[in-house]
């Protein structure tokens, strides 16, 4: 693979973009050790979103910072399904960027970011997610997970359903300085709404 195409987000703008086959892109996912669950959501996001801007890796860690990137991960992912917006908010740089499959736009600056997040725990408070496999690759940790829960609250233009959704994905958090900087949450939007209602 080429040092340009390294990270997840970038190989798969190139496919966005029409510079990449479809094909080198899952078989670099198989390489790194992704499974058919997980390249299935990055496929499924790929046809749902446009192209957008990718961010560099930085230099090889060492295996205690690789350990690190998983320990800050750990917390997140409680920070998250404890609802702790203080230690959510605390975990993104100021300018970070996430890109999320649901939204056309990814947010920019941790402040849209916090309102964005604040929204889907208010819409779904009893979030449950299950890592089912992770991998270090530089300053990047990819995350396969499955997400639960119930749909209580507005979110995405979706109305509360009071459904109960299972959705897996991969989320691709890329941090300097102990700070995330990218996240990029990859997922079948299709089946989300499918499994809400809306469809």
């Amino acid at each position: 693979m080429e040092e340009n195409l390294s990270t997840i987000p970038q190989m798969v703008e190139e496919v966005r973009a029409g510079k990449l086959r479809r094909r080198t892109l899952i078989a670099a996912l198989v390489a790194m050790g992704l499974s058919a669950a997980g390249i299935e959501a990055i496929i499924a996001a790929i046809r749902s979103a446009p192209a957008r801007p990718t961010a560099k890796p930085a230099a090889p860690q060492d295996h205690q910072q690789q350990h690190h990137l998983i320990q800050q991960h750990n917390q997140h992912l409680a920070n998250q399904t404890q609802g702790n917006t203080d230690g959510l908010e605390n975990d993104y740089a100021e300018n970070a960027i996430v890109e999320d499959s649901m939204h056309a736009h990814p947010f920019v600056g941790r402040e849209a970011i916090m309102s964005r997040k604040r929204v889907g725990l208010n819409a779904i408070p009893n979030l449950q997610i299950d890592v089912t496999n992770r991998l270090v690759q530089q300053n990047q940790l990819t995350v396969e997970w499955v997400a639960r829960g119930i749909h209580t609250g507005n979110f995405a233009g979706l109305p509360a359903s009071g459904r109960s959704f299972t959705i897996p994905g991969v989320t691709v958090v890329v941090r300097e300085n102990g700070k995330i900087i990218r996240e990029s949450i990859y997922y079948d939007t299709a089946e989300v709404y499918r499994q809400l209602g809306a469809q």
